[in-house]
């Protein structure tokens, strides 16, 4: 054994038959292996080598059999050689994997046991060496099977490129799940990876000094370098389930880097160069040597080579982040994924080489700047946060990492400015900032809620939200609150000194400690101050009471900074970016958790937007109004019965002063809730209790009138969302109607409005016709209501109203009923001074009822006459029985068809019953009628009789087109008179507006004319007459009810009035317009250009035109447009001011047009239009509208590539126009200098 040659790893596998590059005195084969074993018998013969070596009792065999090495050499060298005749199969890798895995372990623990008993003894030299060269070929094989890729199936020539990826991605799709999880490229499977790893670091282990004599191998080491940066480029041996491969593949590589640092052949810094060149060039290889790191610096493995290989690991990473990332987005992100990364993992690392690592905050790269911002976060929070991080030096450091954060919200990339607030919303969280920063991040974060971005928009109200749910100074934030705290420790702390300068020096000087410590302050300055303040020393109670009046200067200042990002939250409610929205109602939820002022009011604005289309923004509105409403009371612990109370207040406070808008919104979202089992519950009879015990005052006697009516009000809407509970206290409602207690009449309305929701119950009978209203306690109280003298007529006409409604609903035949009252009250009409008002209510309102209960029962016939018929035929016989049907049909017996007639005809003759000679409705519309002819100064006082009388005529007119047509002139007479009260003339216009909808050949004679009728409104002096009639007017047109194509401009021409609402839905009429009328649009513009040039300035016209403009899509209508546009302008004239207005209104809709294809722009530059526009291109505003014109039309050209305009007959064009609007105005100087000579001559020559 003493002649035995050493095995030494070769760089190439093929090396090992040169005897040349072995050398006589080293191990090599001295006879040619071929490989050319079929891949079916590969996993054979592997079998049969591995028993071989199983079989000899050596285990160094592998060394000492070296017929068997030579095997294991040819599937390595095929390996290698990828020129072979045969390939080696992935099974083939997984068996010489995992063997020789195995045996490797098997032999170090061998060798282990052997050096203990040795130790301090002689070891042979050939055992050794017979040792060393058994382990060093089993880490040969190891190694080159995983830096090997398994080759990819062979493409047929025959197809096509994307057929050869489909193709093979199906063969790979196969393969994979034909083997083991988790393969890499070389075909090992993740365990057999993670087994030949965990061998070769027990290769590496210190423990087997004696081995190696001292050192490794080089070679051997470079060998297990090149394999680990070949492993570590790899997805599936870094990233997902591979954990346990990646953590070893880092252990290696420090053993590795130990063993070749104790060379010194090696430089730190080359060692490192080709991890920082991988981690520049994949994700994978940056994220391992965030896990290299790590390992580096845990305690069991940590070594001063390690420790030096980690520093010169960051700061060569660092300087690539600085110079070798620009314009490499791939490489910039892969170094912000390692300093990212290495300040979570190990943040020990990021504050031993925090000056390498902030100093590339100033890289050119985004991702650069975010990660060093995630560095310093991490660093802040791990390392200078917490009870035992209070020294001053390190209080400095935070500063000053503080300050670099807070500059970086200003950053010019909105990803680092984004990145930099959620970092912010990390220390908020944390309660990493100390408290002379609260204010400087809170104001800088707010300036962020006007960015252009919406993502810094939406992360600010995030964190806005989060500081203020983790604020500094309490629980309540009004702002008159914590200003009278302020005043009252301003003068306590005033009293405790002798003098106002002693008092503001120590008020100074405990206010420096509430700013951020500056780093580099000037040193005189410094000295100064200390002298100024260390003149005398503030007793405990003087700094207590200070520090008290400084923390709510500080509190006032923090609310009105949240007062102020309220209103930005606010505005932002009508974004058209969904998030914005929803962050912001997020930011309106925690304001009113705080109770900051303005937040009431913030949040009736949020209900409203339940009505929005986006489903997300109505769930969000819903969230938001759980969490105020019942969520803020939840948590704390105080019984369900106290809870409960508490969300009834609250939202009863909210509704106190809301409008209609705002209660339909609520109604709207206790559906919403009622959908969702998860907030049903919410709504629960304890809930309902409290409501009921507020509005009817047995809960609190002390309770305003308003917050009962408000109360009543949310309970009615909740009985209309759960009959079962208004069933369960329908006693009790009734007792309340019955009691004598103090009942106001709109506390009665909406407490008949909550038994009007008993007919949803499936099971409810109406009120039989037999019934007289004394026999029954509810239908008795609804009719003395109706019937009873009243003083208060306008609450008494909402109690009517509630009452006429709950009648309809709960009555079998409520005309029976109509006609009771009715009857009763006009025998009172001469004895009671209101008795008219009320019959003029109850005639119209009933008979607006009575055609909707006919109308409902003809449908709900029709809906049962259709299932009926369904039911009845089989789906098999509809088609077989059509011919019948037809015939029935045609002789009209027994058909579906004349059954449908026969209910149609009924229902219509019902509907013409109601004013038929002899119904009631009919016999008292003379007093209606009789009413309406009164002047409006005969009535006085008594302006609701007006009101009343107008709107039971404009009702009656809606049921009878007989009694419409007798009086529609009378109507608009009431409408046409300038002394008629603006109550009046609104009810008017929204009635003609509904029988504009019913009759409409009726009104179609007086909507032709725009200066008469119904447009004459739209000029009437008063604001809000003005108003409705602009909103029915958009409503007919955009419905199609109304055709006003050719003045159309009296609407539009709206945009311009002083009142701001009439202008806004002028806009929005304009804007809606546009979108129906889209193919039409071109038709409407060339009409009111010339319309409305003269009727709004300029500024108006355009910004009515451009909501038109927009629409205009296509190559035929806009080049029909520019055509009629050119025809339009008229011939020059300089003092015809109206001319030259049109001039520019013609040029500016030009303008606004898109001009996309060849055809619009050869339309604005051909010689018929130009010369239409052409004696116009003297005015400097006309001329530059063309001029721009011709610069969209180069731009446009320039992005269409192959279709590219001609840019020379654009130039050509605009040259043109530039000479001759100097030509034509140097003419017209010259023509009007002669004139005035020749007009001098003439005068010089009369005598």
């Amino acid at each position: 054994m003493t002649d035995v040659l050493e095995f030494f790893v070769p760089i190439h596998a093929r090396d090992l038959e040169d005897l040349e590059k072995t050398g006589v005195n080293q191990y090599h084969i001295s006879e040619p292996c071929e490989f050319d074993i079929h891949p079916k018998q590969q996993l054979d013969d592997l079998t049969r080598i591995f028993d071989c070596l199983h079989r000899e009792k050596s285990p160094t065999s592998l060394f000492s059999k070296p017929e068997i090495f030579t095997a294991l050499f040819s599937y390595i060298k095929a390996i290698e050689s990828p020129e072979t005749n045969q390939t080696v199969t992935k099974h083939a890798r997984h068996k010489i994997c995992h063997e020789v895995s195995e045996r490797l372990k098997k032999l170090l623990q061998i060798c282990l046991t052997y050096f203990k008993k040795k130790t301090g003894g002689v070891v042979s030299d050939a055992l050794l060496i017979c040792l060393r060269s058994t382990v060093k070929m089993y880490v040969f094989i190891l190694c080159n099977i995983l830096l090997s890729s398994l080759p990819m199936p062979e493409d047929d020539e025959n197809l096509s490129y994307s057929s050869q990826r489909n193709t093979r991605r199906r063969k790979r799709t196969r393969s994979e799940q034909d083997t083991g999880i988790g393969e890499d490229c070389s075909g090992v499977d993740q365990d057999g990876r993670e087994l030949a790893i965990t061998a070769l670091i027990d290769v590496c282990s210190p423990d087997l000094f004696t081995l190696w004599g001292g050192k490794i191998e080089e070679t051997m080491l470079n060998l297990i370098l090149r394999m680990v940066l070949h492993m570590i480029t790899q997805k599936s041996n870094v990233q997902n389930d591979a954990q346990s491969v990646s953590g070893a593949l880092a252990v290696l590589l420090l053993r590795v880097c130990d063993h070749i640092m104790a060379h010194g052949s090696v430089e730190p810094r080359d060692f490192i160069m080709p991890m920082i060149e991988l981690a520049l060039k994949t994700e994978f290889a940056s994220q391992f040597l965030t896990r290299f790191v790590s390992e580096a610096e845990s305690g069991d493995i940590s070594t001063d080579s390690t420790t030096n290989i980690v520093t010169v690991l960051v700061e060569g990473m660092a300087v690539a982040a600085l110079h070798d990332v620009s314009g490499d987005a791939g490489a910039a992100k892969n170094m912000a994924l390692f300093f990212s990364e290495v300040a979570k993992r190990c943040v020990s690392v990021t504050v031993r080489m925090a000056d390498v690592i902030v100093q590339t905050i100033h890289s050119e790269s985004y991702e650069i700047r975010k990660s060093v911002i995630t560095c310093i976060t991490e660093m802040v929070i791990q390392r200078y946060t917490g009870p035992m991080r209070s020294t001053d030096d390190e209080e400095e450091i935070k500063d000053k990492y503080l300050s670099e954060i807070l500059f970086r919200i200003m950053d010019c990339n909105p990803f680092v400015r984004n990145h930099t607030i959620h970092m912010w919303e990390r220390l908020v969280e944390a309660r990493a900032i100390p408290k002379r920063f609260h204010l400087p991040v809170t104001n800088a974060i707010l300036g962020r809620l006007e960015d252009r971005n919406h993502l810094v928009r939406d992360s600010a109200l995030q964190v806005i939200a989060c500081i203020l749910r983790k604020n500094w100074f309490g629980h309540v934030l009004n702002s008159c609150l914590v200003r009278d705290k302020l005043e009252e420790s301003r003068i306590t702390a005033a009293r405790m000194f002798d003098s106002g300068d002693m008092f503001r020096k120590g008020l100074d000087k405990l206010r420096s400690t509430c700013r951020p410590v500056e780093v580099e302050t000037n040193v005189f300055f410094c000295e100064s101050e200390e002298n100024a303040t260390d003149s005398f020393q503030l007793s405990d109670e003087q700094s207590f009471m200070i520090n008290r009046l400084i923390f709510y200067e500080k509190a006032l200042e923090f609310a009105e900074l949240i007062k102020k990002a309220l209103c930005h939250a606010t505005m932002l409610l009508d974004s058209r970016t969904e998030r914005d929205a929803i962050e912001a109602i997020k930011l309106i939820v925690a304001c009113n958790e705080y109770r900051i002022e303005g937040s009431e009011k913030a949040f009736l604005s949020v209900l409203v937007m339940i009505f929005e289309g986006e489903i997300k923004i109505q769930c969000a509105v819903r969230d938001a109004f759980v969490e105020v409403v019942f969520t803020a009371f939840a948590k704390t612990s105080a019984s369900s019965l106290m809870r409960n109370m508490a969300s009834a207040h609250k939202l009863i406070g909210f509704l106190r002063g809301a409008t209609e808008g705002d209660v339909s919104a609520v109604d709207r979202i206790f559906d919403l809730m009622k959908c969702n089992p998860s907030f049903s519950r919410l709504i629960s009879g304890q809930f309902m209790d409290a409501v009921w015990s507020i509005a009817e005052g047995s809960m609190d006697h002390d309770v305003s009138p308003t917050d009962r009516r408000t109360a009543m009000r949310l309970f009615s809407l909740l009985c209309k969302h759960d009959w079962r509970e208004l069933c369960a206290r329908k006693e009790s409602i009734v007792e309340f109607l019955r009691s004598d207690a103090r009942k106001d009449n709109v506390l009665l309305a909406y407490c008949l409005k909550s038994l009007e929701s008993e007919y949803q119950n499936p099971h409810y009978q109406p009120i039989p016709v037999r019934v007289e209203p004394r026999e029954h306690v509810i239908l008795e109280q609804i009719v003395i209501h109706l019937c009873r003298r009243t003083s208060t007529i306008s609450s008494w006409l909402m109690l009517a109203d509630a009452a006429v409604n709950a009648i309809h609903s709960l009555c079998e035949s409520p005309a029976l009923v109509y006609t009771y009252v009715l009857d009763y009250v006009v025998r009172r009409i001469e004895t009671e001074p209101n008795s008219l008002t009320q019959l003029f209510f109850l005639l119209g309102r009933t008979a607006i009822k009575q055609l909707v209960a006919v109308d409902s029962a003809e449908r709900q016939q029709l809906k049962r006459l259709d299932a009926e018929v369904m039911s009845q035929k089989p789906l098999n016989d509809i088609n077989s029985n059509s011919n019948a049907d037809v015939m029935q049909k045609e002789l009209g017996i027994g058909s579906h068809e004349y059954k449908r007639n026969a209910i149609q005809e009924l229902a219509q003759r019902r509907k013409n019953a109601i004013m038929s000679e002899g119904s009631v409705w009919y016999r008292y519309s003379k007093y209606v009628v009789a009413a309406c002819r009164e002047k409006s100064e005969h009535f006085g006082e008594k302006a609701l009789e007006r009101v009343c009388a107008v709107m039971a005529l404009s009702e009656l007119m809606v049921i009878s087109e007989n009694f419409c047509e007798q009086n529609l002139n009378l109507l608009f007479a009431i409408v046409s008179e300038k002394r008629e009260s603006w109550v009046v003339k609104t009810n008017a216009v929204i009635a003609l507006g509904d029988l504009a909808c019913v009759h409409p050949n009726l009104l179609a004679p007086y909507l032709k004319v725009p200066t008469t009728g119904f447009f004459r409104l739209l000029n009437d002096d008063d604001l809000r007459v003005r108003a409705v009639t602009i909103q029915v007017c958009s409503h007919l047109v955009l419905g199609e009810m109304l055709r006003i194509r050719d003045h159309l401009y009296t609407i539009v021409k709206l945009v311009a009035d002083p009142d701001e609402t009439i202008a806004n839905n002028a806009i929005a009429f304009v804007q809606n317009l546009a979108m129906k009328e889209k193919e039409k649009t071109g038709n409407l513009i060339p009409p009111l250009v010339a319309q409305l040039s003269q009727s709004i300035p300029p500024d108006r016209f355009q910004l009515a035109m451009r909501s038109l403009l927009e629409r205009v899509e296509g190559d035929k209508p806009t080049e029909s447009l520019i055509e009629r546009l050119c025809l339009r302008f008229e011939p020059y004239s300089e003092r015809s001011k109206r001319k030259l207005q049109m001039a520019r209104n013609l040029a500016f809709c030009l303008h606004e047009l898109t001009y996309s294809t060849e055809r619009s722009i050869k339309k604005i530059t051909s010689e018929a239009c130009y010369q239409q526009y052409k004696q116009w291109l003297r005015d400097e505003v006309v001329l530059d509208y063309f001029k721009n014109i011709a610069g969209k039309a180069k731009r446009v050209g320039q992005r269409v590539g192959n279709e590219r305009r001609d840019k020379a007959a654009i130039e050509e064009w605009e040259l043109r126009m530039q000479a001759d609007s100097c030509s034509l105005e140097a003419g017209y100087e010259e023509t009007r200098s002669a004139a005035s000579d020749g007009e001098r001559e003439e005068t010089e020559t009369v005598p």
